[in-house]
């Protein structure tokens, strides 16, 4: 994609990851408050739902890849690791982003403007794969390019998903997002006292076991909100949030937005 004329696009949310990698001309992105210069030869990555900001100036040109990296427990590599932004691509980083392009033709954005292109019906679009070996080496490309922003350093030890029957009370949660969670319920399961699960959950994701419910139950409504019309009262519903005045408190604490307007300013 080039662009003819400076484009500037403020405050976008995708419920994606999303990775330029730039070939030619210059720009700005604004992401977690720090700035990064859109230069020739460089990769960078968004994950998904990290407000951002970008400017692509005159004659900037990109590839872009959007996709989805989350596990059957919620879990994504964010929660795991270190992740940089910016990365200096290599021959093979571009050759793999033009592999991707040739395997699936007509899979390009509708427009560069994010109003468009993340529009409900699009962004609900289903990828259809011809074969098994079209999606091997489409998602093999993906996590390729996607595994050189990875840091060496862990954030969390690994090991200890498979301890304690973690990667279960991890599951759990995400399917029971619309259910009560009782902390005491998930120490039971990893048969543990509530006050050892508490301390060990801390360990693993970074937050304590009703702050991380918290967070999932956030994260489905960004997701309801950005890709679906359905009420408030339907999110509410399936996000497990016990009244509207709780879950817009809650909602604006975290986002900064009451839901409505986090729908409206992406509309």
């Amino acid at each position: 994609m080039k662009f003819s004329t400076d484009s500037h696009y403020n405050n976008i949310v995708s419920p994606f990851t999303r990775l330029y990698l730039i070939t030619k001309g210059t720009g700005l992105l604004v992401l977690d408050s720090k700035k990064y210069e859109l230069t020739a030869g460089h990769m960078y990555l968004v994950p998904s739902f990290a407000p951002c900001s970008y400017f692509f100036h005159k004659d900037l040109a990109h590839y872009y890849i959007h996709f989805s990296m989350e596990m059957p427990s919620g879990l994504t590599p964010y929660n795991l690791y270190s992740i940089s932004k910016q990365v200096e691509a290599t021959a093979l980083d571009e050759v793999l982003f033009q592999r991707c392009v040739e395997l699936n033709p007509g899979s390009e954005l509708p427009h560069h403007d994010p109003n468009v292109y993340q529009s409900k019906p699009w962004v609900n679009k289903q990828m259809r794969f011809n074969s098994m070996g079209h999606y091997l080496e489409t998602t093999g490309i993906i996590r390729q390019l996607f595994s050189r922003f990875i840091c060496d350093e862990l954030n969390t030890d690994i090991s200890q998903l498979t301890n304690h029957n973690m990667q279960v009370i991890l599951k759990y949660i995400q399917e029971n997002i619309a259910n009560e969670i009782p902390v005491i319920k998930l120490a039971e399961i990893a048969c543990l006292s509530k006050d050892h699960f508490t301390r060990l959950f801390k360990s693993i994701t970074g937050l304590p076991p009703s702050e991380f419910i918290i967070l999932k139950r956030i994260e489905k409504a960004k997701l309801l909100l950005l890709t679906t019309d359905y009420p408030l009262d339907e999110i509410i519903t399936q996000t497990g949030f016990k009244t509207s005045a709780y879950f817009c408190r809650i909602f604006k604490q975290w986002t900064s937005y009451t839901p409505m307007a986090f729908r409206k300013n992406r509309e």
